[in-house]
């Protein structure tokens, strides 16, 4: 079976500082200029976007924010989860690679990646949708820390591949080195059952089978997270119904 995907991070397009990967992505699929497989990385990304409208700013050359570009022509829009199952796993597994202990490193639904209680990585995938419908275009964001030794008190539990493994890594070398590794892990997990990709992603949730703390709509409550559905919806052991995203938020307390 040929791969699903070309080799990602060709052409490896390096700004030296951008607003924002993902918008940078946006504009070259609006301008007819972006290619499958497409990379774009800063290592000075000043006004990069998270989940839920959040920020995702990193100071030069202490992170990495890279938005790789996908013609997802195999899949359906109703099939999103599938592709941001497998680049969750594919992420996380890559990091799980560098340093510290591999048991540690999760997926915390629906798709950072934390060591410990502690966030090392963000992903946003957004999406170009064509007139009838089909998905045309998905912008994958990835945002890592990697060289900072410190964080401001304003972020609640970040981490770095830093003060995982007490070394230094160059940003492009590993955001390079990333797209390589994700070729052959997306090629691998989108190929699969969508049922076994679903379990992999299970065997990494973060807290699966944990009590946790959680809030919805000012409300703060607790519960175990069990699993997630085939569209990604998170399963809680107290709540009926499956949770989709955006419906709580994580209550996170640091030991």
């Amino acid at each position: 079976m040929p791969p699903l995907l070309p080799i990602l991070g060709q052409p490896f397009i390096s700004f030296s500082e951008l607003d924002s990967t993902n918008e940078e992505g946006r504009r070259l699929i609006e301008g007819d200029l972006a290619q499958s497989g497409m990379a774009i990385f800063t290592a000075n990304q000043q006004r990069g976007k998270g989940q839920r409208g959040k920020s995702w700013t990193s100071t030069r050359d202490q992170g990495v924010a890279l938005t790789l570009l996908i013609e997802p022509h195999f899949l359906t829009v109703s099939q999103q989860f599938l592709l941001i199952g497998a680049v969750a796993i594919g992420v996380r597994n890559y990091l799980a690679t560098l340093g510290g202990i591999p048991e540690l490193f999760k997926i915390k639904w629906p798709n950072d990646i934390y060591y410990g209680d502690r966030k090392i990585a963000g992903i946003l995938i957004e999406n170009s949708i064509r007139s009838n419908g089909s998905w045309q275009w998905a912008i994958i964001g990835i945002g890592i820390n990697v060289n900072q030794e410190t964080f401001s008190q304003e972020l609640p539990n970040p981490i770095s591949l830093f003060q995982i493994t007490k070394k230094k890594n160059e940003p492009a070398t590993l955001a390079k080195s990333l797209c390589l590794s994700l070729t052959t892990e997306l090629n691998h997990l989108l190929a699969i059952a969508p049922q076994q990709l679903l379990e992999q992603y299970q065997q990494h949730l973060y807290k699966r089978g944990e009590i946790c703390q959680f809030s919805r709509a000012g409300a703060s409550f607790s519960a175990i997270p069990t699993g997630i559905t085939p569209n990604g919806e998170l399963l809680l052991d107290r709540i009926e119904h499956p949770i989709a995203f955006g419906e709580i938020e994580w209550k996170i307390t640091l030991a």
